[in-house]
């Protein structure tokens, strides 16, 4: 050692601290291409929900098998994400609870900080922190986009473009988009466009005198490319049945229909953001959240499988791309306490009865609920389009009934009558007056206690239960393929789901 030279010396430090940064940064082999799938609301047992329902219709089996060589014998159809050669398992709780919700939990994902309920992109102390999406542009010019079902100034997508003391701020949300540079927003629309009063500039008009390509309708956007710069792209169709600017639930698009689904934004915004440049993409799944919380399972169940094909579309652009490119498909939280066993069920299931559901919670509730109220219409009357649309059979109908097992018990009766009676009362109109006995059976939510009362009855006859209408404390799965996907093995926190894609991509 004696023997080197001053300069020799100085050029091995610079070097050792080189590889150090290396292995620190990961910018060895670093990916390219980064995809993050959020299932909000999205943990194991919706998961094992959809699985064992995609097995029990496709093998067509209904409960027990009396011979264990049967063909019919249950075998789960877990979605591709689920096959992924990694699995970890994060932990969701936030600065304050065990339950978190979903803007504290996507600050976690997108920032690295715990963070309190309903605050986005700040830490527990109120100092903002730069989310993986910002650090990427800034540093490594990464291209990037913002993708969910829902709309995109709801909490998942906004925590990694803003940073906000409150998540229903939607209007000033939104302006963060504006100022954000990324290069694609696309899915859902805008709750408030127009602010709270609707008498504020228009949030398209803003952004494309901000240089985004808008594309709101089926041909503009199927005409997009990197050609367009930044860009925006609204689905033509949205519900917005409650304000709520999101795409159509995959239960409601009529068989053939042209309305946009979360995969057709994922080939969109791959061609936006092109291959030239790395890029990021989040990709939300906001609605299996959204069916959760009204304890629609069928509803749940058919999200799932939207936000499946959507990551099927990564996986395509994985086989051109096979050693630049990383996806990451993970969850927020659970909600509604969802359980794939139900009492009255025993060690079975009778999952295919959710297929005689052919209408989401919501739409049944502004297109069948809110005009019953109006019309004072009766439980025996609702009762006839109940059968229709859920399958659920009054006794004395009991021979029209799709399924024997769908005939109501004298219990599920007085259940579905009591939240019918709420759904028509005043009462429920009250939201600020609701008793403890209310809060109890249908928690604070604000579906219609009628809705609710439906598809808790179906899915209970089908073996599936709920506890809530909110969140629970579950941890959540997450799954990984490609480069660098071995970080993501193990039991963490969700706040590592950054410091793992900074990591691997070589930023700080």
């Amino acid at each position: 050692m004696k023997k080197i030279t001053g300069a020799a010396l100085a050029a091995l430090m610079v070097l050792l601290v080189f590889l150090s940064a290396c292995a620190v940064k990961g910018t060895d082999g670093a990916p390219k291409y980064v995809f993050l799938f959020i299932g909000d609301g999205m943990s194991l047992p919706q998961i094992t929900a959809y699985a064992n329902y995609m097995g029990a219709v496709q093998s067509d089996f209904t409960g027990t098998v009396a011979d264990p060589t049967a063909d019919n014998q249950p075998v789960p159809l877990f979605p591709s994400f689920a096959r992924f050669p990694v699995t970890g398992i994060a932990a969701t709780q936030d600065a304050s609870s065990f339950i978190t919700d979903s803007a504290s939990a996507a600050t976690a994902m997108a920032s690295g900080v715990k963070a309190l309920n309903g605050t986005l992109g700040v830490d527990a102390f109120e100092n903002p922190h730069p989310s993986i999406a910002e650090l990427l542009r800034d540093q490594k010019g990464y291209k990037i986009g913002i993708i969910s079902s829902v709309s995109v100034d709801h909490a998942t997508p906004a925590a990694f473009y803003t940073h906000m003391m409150g998540r229903r701020s939607y209007y000033d949300i939104a302006l963060n988009i504006i100022g954000s540079g990324f290069d694609f927003f696309g899915g859902g629309g805008f709750r408030q466009p127009n602010g709270d009063d609707g008498t504020l500039p228009g949030i398209l008009e803003l952004m494309a005198g901000d240089g985004y390509t808008v594309a709101d309708t089926y041909e503009a956007i199927a005409a997009l490319s990197a050609a367009d710069g930044k860009v925006i792209a609204v689905a033509p169709e949205l519900d917005n049945f409650f304000g709520d600017a999101s795409l159509q639930s995959a239960i409601d698009i009529a068989p053939g229909g042209r309305d946009l689904r979360l995969a057709d934004f994922v080939r969109t915004g791959i061609d936006v953001l092109g291959t030239e440049t790395g890029f990021f993409m989040m990709v939300e799944g906001g609605k299996i959240d959204w069916a959760c919380h009204a304890n629609d399972a069928a509803t749940a169940i058919l999200e799932i499988h939207e936000f499946d094909a959507a990551v099927a579309v990564a996986l395509e652009f994985m086989d051109k791309h096979p050693n630049e490119t990383l996806i990451v498909v993970t969850g927020d939280h659970e909600t509604g306490g969802l359980s794939n066993g139900y009492n009255l069920t025993g060690y079975d299931t009778y999952l295919p009865l959710l297929s005689n559901q052919s209408i989401s919670y919501s739409r049944f509730s502004f297109e069948y609920i809110v005009p019953w109220r109006d019309a004072n219409t009766d439980f025996d009357t609702a009762m006839l389009e109940v059968q229709k649309l859920f399958g659920l059979t009054m006794p004395e109908n009991a021979a029209t009934a799709p399924d024997p097992m769908l005939v109501l018990t004298q219990r599920e009766i007085t259940a579905l009558r009591d939240g019918f009676e709420m759904s028509m009362s005043a009462a429920y109109a009250d939201r600020d007056n609701k008793t403890e006995g209310y809060l109890a059976v249908y928690s604070s939510s604000t579906y219609e206690p009628f809705s609710l009362a439906i598809t808790r009855t179906l899915s209970n006859k089908a073996g599936i239960g709920w506890t809530s209408t909110l969140h629970t404390a579950l941890p959540v799965p997450v799954f990984a393929a490609g480069e660098g996907a071995e970080q993501f093995v193990g039991l963490y926190d969700n706040t590592d789901i950054f410091h793992k894609l900074a990591y691997l991509t070589g930023v700080d």
